[in-house]
């Protein structure tokens, strides 16, 4: 398992954009559920990280969404903040960021420390 995450750790940018990508579409999938949740993803996004104990209805996800999950578990809240404004709000960084800048600033780290440099 160390080894899987060490090759994905020095991996190109172009991969690592893939994987973000792959694990945002899962998410967006399971977030919305069956029907309509009653506030956004995007919305609760202000709100505290806090992570809880997985309930009766809680779906283990694949390993590839599990290992992006403990990988961005470990980079800082700015960097989890933008990685989750571009792979499940679309881009829409107006409610978490100053600007544009900052954003795109914490999203090229997080997907730097994701390539291991």
């Amino acid at each position: 398992m160390q080894h899987e995450l060490r090759d994905i750790q020095q991996t190109s940018i172009k991969r690592v954009r893939s994987e973000l990508k792959a694990w945002g579409k899962y998410w967006i999938r399971h977030e919305l559920g069956n029907g309509y949740p009653t506030r956004s993803a995007c919305d609760r996004l202000s709100e505290p990280m806090i992570h809880s104990a997985p309930t009766s209805d809680y779906i283990a996800p694949p390993k590839h969404v599990d290992m992006v999950d403990r990988q961005l578990n470990q980079l800082s809240i700015d960097c989890r903040k933008a990685v989750r404004v571009q792979h499940l709000c679309g881009g829409e960084w107006q409610a978490l960021f100053d600007s544009n800048k900052t954003f795109i600033y914490w999203l090229r780290r997080a997907e730097l420390a994701l390539m291991g440099e």
